[in-house]
């Protein structure tokens, strides 16, 4: 074996790659490269360097030598992504009940590296019912025409609409015509009722077409109204989709769709929801979500919390790039993609119980994703949290500001929550009145359209008891999108 060769690295794979994983790697790189089948000029040389890296990697024995000797001569690369975490508290005082201790974590791409942007599957899957005629759907074009002019040779472009049933203006294609393209999209005209799946099915499949492990293979899904009897088709295909490395981003577009679906599709695929509440900002939407997916450097990232005794995870928030509470289950936490855009923030309240004295080591932290730029699969990274705890702390230092303005954001996203609950159960003063409370704190920032759809949302439960179709997604889309709240806001 030559141990200054990653073989990992030439099957696609990272260091932790299991012994299934290799093998499924191999198969695939062996057909693909084989002499007798491939027109590609090093096909023959790959090929010996697929079966070499195969051959030591597949046997316990010999890949234990080849991790152990490249460790000594130090040749492991270290992991990918970054994860830092920050405590609320260094040192807990030693008591006999429970105390509540927040755990930032913060994870991004190592400053050093040079990725290069991947390129990108992508299909538009629109809307084009009878609601969507006249400004709407012309806003809709325009916004098209926009990514069609991003795109790059490399990246692979295809144009679903649906009705009640779909139709594939564009199929799926790389170095696109762009000007037959944009006379494609302007061929566009509505009619119809909205049958989600239909458009789902075919987009997806437009999408397999091309899809490729070093390609950021996505879909958005864009619609003004409500699919009835296909939703949770339309959710099994969304996982289905997340399965085959496919991310499902959704927007919807004024007040009559569904907006627990297009969450679900979104939060199974690893994509983002989004509500644009006028038509003037489609363009905008569609900027933001494609320069996102060029930022792409990791995808499938899944974090594992490891407890230790007496340790409890009492609830969990994404904190960036949006907001949204976390299920706590028992396994891994999925998180989707990470771009070099921005961090992905999470805060984990922590109940910790009856310690002893000393330094304690509270939770062990596991990120793993893959990184198509690199070829690495699987790549991880771990974690240590540890607190120490002490009969007399001294001087309680202040709690980290950073932590503090996520508990004020989360405190606003909170109330919104318990507001839609105790209308649920038909609390309807009180939340009009936690409305009410929440548009002061959101004045006080600044935000004052969102400020003043909570007033105004207020005064309507107070009147009618329900909250209005817009109102509702304003609140609940605004309050996942709030930027980092000050730390003189305080929280509940």
């Amino acid at each position: 074996m030559d141990v200054h060769r990653d073989y990992y690295a030439e099957l696609g794979l990272g260091s932790s790659a299991t012994l299934p994983e290799i093998k499924s790697a191999y198969r695939i790189l062996a057909r693909r490269f084989h002499p007798d089948v491939s027109s590609t000029p090093d096909a023959e040389e790959r090929f010996h360097r697929i079966q070499e890296a195969y051959e030591v990697l597949s046997d316990p024995e010999r890949r234990r030598a080849y991790d152990l000797w490249r460790e000594k001569e130090g040749l492991t690369e270290p992991s990918v992504l970054v994860v830092k975490h920050t405590l609320s508290h260094e040192t807990l005082p030693q008591l006999s009940e429970d105390q509540i201790l927040y755990l930032l974590l913060e994870i991004y791409p190592r400053a050093d590296l040079e990725i290069k942007r991947l390129p990108i599957n992508l299909c538009l899957v629109l809307d084009r019912s009878t609601s969507m005629q006249g400004v709407r759907l012309q806003r809709v074009k325009d916004a098209t025409n926009f990514i069609i002019d991003f795109l790059d040779q490399a990246d692979v472009f295809s144009l679903v609409t649906f009705s009640d049933r779909a139709e594939i203006v564009i199929p799926a294609q790389s170095n696109i015509n762009k000007a037959f393209a944009k006379s494609r999209v302007s061929t566009v005209r509505s009619s119809g009722g909205t049958e989600i799946l239909q458009g789902m099915l075919a987009g997806l499949g437009e999408i397999d077409r091309w899809r490729a492990q070093d390609m950021v293979n996505h879909l958005i899904l864009l619609t003004d109204g409500q699919t009835y009897g296909d939703e949770e088709q339309c959710i099994e295909e969304a996982k289905s989709a997340s399965l085959r490395k496919i991310g499902i981003s959704t927007m919807g577009i004024g007040k009559d769709w569904n907006d627990k679906l297009l969450d679900e599709i979104s939060r199974q695929s690893g994509g983002m929801s989004m509500y644009i509440d006028s038509a003037a900002k489609v363009t905008k939407f569609f900027r933001d979500c494609i320069h996102s997916l060029s930022a792409v450097v990791a995808r499938d990232l899944n974090l594992t919390l490891r407890l230790a005794n007496n340790v409890r995870l009492q609830e969990a928030f994404r904190a960036s790039p949006y907001l949204e509470r976390i299920d706590v289950g028992q396994g891994p936490i999925f998180l989707g993609q990470l771009g070099t855009d921005q961090p992905c923030m999470l805060l984990l309240t922590l109940l910790i119980g009856p310690q002893n004295v000393g330094k304690v080591s509270i939770a062990q932290v596991e990120l793993s994703a893959d990184v198509p730029s690199m070829r690495r699969a699987g790549d991880r990274v771990k974690v240590a949290i540890e607190i120490q705890v002490a009969t007399d702390v001294g001087v309680v230092r202040p709690v980290p500001s950073n932590i503090v303005s996520i508990l004020s954001k989360v405190s606003i996203f909170k109330m919104q929550e318990k507001t839609m609950d105790e209308l649920e159960q038909g609390e309807v003063e009180r939340a009009s009145q936690r409305l009410e409370t929440m548009a002061t704190r959101l004045l006080n920032l600044g935000e004052n359209e969102l400020a003043k759809a909570a007033l105004l949302e207020a005064g309507r439960i107070a009147r009618t008891g329900h909250l209005s179709p817009e109102g509702r997604k304003k609140i609940r889309y605004g309050t996942r999108s709030l930027a980092t709240l000050p730390k003189e806001i305080g929280y509940d």
